[in-house]
């Protein structure tokens, strides 16, 4: 018997709120701050390995929020199984697809001649 189920979903979905909130609340600080950052500034900024890390680490913890919280939806209101597992499936793929998307672009500035 489990005990406890559900709660390591509950719990990684507040860590990611939080990280997500974090990225957020710092990018909004940094604009009210500050004058609006041009086109060589963002981009000598995701171009950086600082940057990059941060933007990947920001995606990955979206991603994550996002997949705990429309795994719920679909386990909650999509009660058929032959509907469930295929709808699951193709949110995750999406999901991997957009992360691996974004690390494969950061990673990009990093390879040479780029």
């Amino acid at each position: 018997m489990r005990i406890f189920l559900g709660q390591r979903a509950w719990l990684l979905q507040r860590l990611t709120a939080l990280l997500i909130l974090l990225f957020v609340v710092l990018g909004a600080a940094g604009l009210l701050a500050g004058a609006t950052p041009s086109y060589v500034q963002w981009h000598a900024f995701a171009s950086s390995s600082l940057g990059a890390v941060l933007i990947v680490l920001f995606f990955g913890a979206l991603c994550l929020h996002a997949w705990i919280g429309i795994r719920d939806i679909v386990l909650d209101y999509v009660h058929a199984p032959g509907v469930r597992l295929p709808l699951l499936a193709l949110i995750g793929i999406i999901l991997c697809a957009v992360l691996l998307r974004v690390a494969l672009t950061m990673a990009a500035h990093f390879l040479p001649g780029a």
